[in-house]
């Protein structure tokens, strides 16, 4: 099962999330990211949190999952219930990214120690005053292959949220060869010059970021 997550964070435009939607076999909203779903006139399959900043004066017959316990964030609880009710093949986030930095790192923490099988993607769309108009972070282990679709040109970097070892590459103008998070190396703002670009990882995970 294809799963989308709509956070609080930054919202995405109308066409994201549609486009996102189509794609899903389950449509989830967290909390305030219900209220993206609102603004478009749009509706999720559920809406799941501790409902504090989620406006539901219209919510209609839409079900809500309330998840209460203060001890855990609204993801952390959401992915609990979603992994306790569904069978997940791919997660896929919006909204979590922001002017909230800590929000982001923490969430691609949490979603590091997932089962090393299931897809797991994280779109945010940048400001227009950038460059590019579409960050796609994607988690790579040594079950889940890096498999976006990318130009020559596309700036990538690689994020070590967690460990990891025998990171390479093939495609980048700087290839990364054997690497590992101890070794201190943070590939940034490499430069993609193969469209037919591959990772292979050979234990933990790692984040690789293109930027559109």
């Amino acid at each position: 099962m294809n799963v989308l997550i709509v956070l609080a964070g930054n919202p995405p435009s109308k066409t994201l999330l549609k486009t996102e939607m189509m794609a899903a076999d389950l449509i989830l909203a967290v909390d305030g990211g219900f209220n993206v779903f609102q603004k478009y006139k749009l509706d999720p399959d559920l809406v799941l949190g501790d409902m504090d900043s989620a406006n539901t004066e219209n919510i209609g017959s839409i079900k809500v999952i309330p998840l209460i316990d203060q001890g855990l964030t609204d993801l952390q609880k959401t992915l609990d219930y979603v992994f306790e009710t569904y069978p997940v093949k791919s997660l896929t986030f919006l909204g979590a990214g922001g002017d909230r930095t800590d929000h982001l790192l923490h969430n691609l923490h949490i979603c590091a120690s997932i089962d090393p099988k299931i897809d797991i993607i994280f779109k945010n769309e940048l400001t227009p005053e950038t460059e590019v108009s579409l960050e796609i972070i994607q988690r790579i282990t040594p079950d889940r292959d890096f498999d976006q679709r990318v130009i020559q040109g596309n700036t990538l970097s690689i994020l070590p949220i967690t460990e990891y070892k025998g990171l390479q590459s093939s495609g980048l103008q700087w290839e990364i060869v054997n690497q590992d998070r101890s070794d201190g190396f943070i590939s940034q703002s490499n430069l993609v010059i193969k469209a037919d670009l591959t990772f292979t990882i050979e234990s933990g995970c790692a984040y690789i970021a293109v930027y559109q």
